[in-house]
């Protein structure tokens, strides 16, 4: 028989034996209990939502009175277009904080992104919300939003007869974790 063969066996018994005696070593070992605990989870809702109901309206400026947008009705570069309506935030945890804001919508049509604008802004009790924050202190709240979408025309000649359809959007509510 070859050295190395015998090597092999050799290693290989003693792996064996190793083994085996590793099962006849005693741990010693602890327990100790710990009192349960009950714990319920808050919640973050926007609640009686009236926004589907409230118009687009032409924000025409001071000069004149604000036109009520229709389906058909024809933009032009400088149109702003604002939404404006409310909502109830419930808002419940401890250390709870979120940011609020409007979704990117889907967009549908040939008018570019670079032409719209879409921003929006948020107040309680006539009070701007700061940077879309809401916490636990906002419970029950109402939040009057405004979205604005503003048309840049940006391409000059190249928006003319362009369209874009724009579904899909409405506002979130995202939490923040504070320790």
């Amino acid at each position: 028989m070859k050295k190395s063969t015998k090597g092999a066996l050799a290693a290989g018994s003693a792996a064996v034996l190793l083994m085996g005696g590793a099962g006849t070593l005693a741990f010693w070992t602890a327990d100790a209990g710990v009192d349960g605990i009950a714990v319920t989870a808050g919640e973050l809702k926007i609640v009686e939502d009236d926004c589907d109901d409230a118009p687009w309206v032409f924000d025409s400026g001071e000069d004149e009175a604000d036109k009520v947008y229709e389906a058909g009705d024809l933009i032009v570069p400088g149109d702003v277009l604002t939404k404006e309506c409310s909502f109830e935030v419930q808002a419940t945890g401890e250390h709870l904080r979120a940011t609020l804001d409007v979704t990117d919508p889907v967009r549908g049509g040939s008018l570019a992104p670079a032409d719209l604008t879409i921003d929006s802004s948020f107040e309680i009790g006539g009070t701007p919300v700061a940077d879309g924050e809401i916490d636990e202190s906002n419970d029950g709240d109402v939040v009057e939003a405004s979205i604005t979408i503003s048309f840049l025309g940006t391409a000059l000649n190249g928006t003319q007869t362009q369209d874009v359809t724009l579904s899909d959007f409405g506002f979130s509510l995202t939490q923040v974790h504070t320790p």
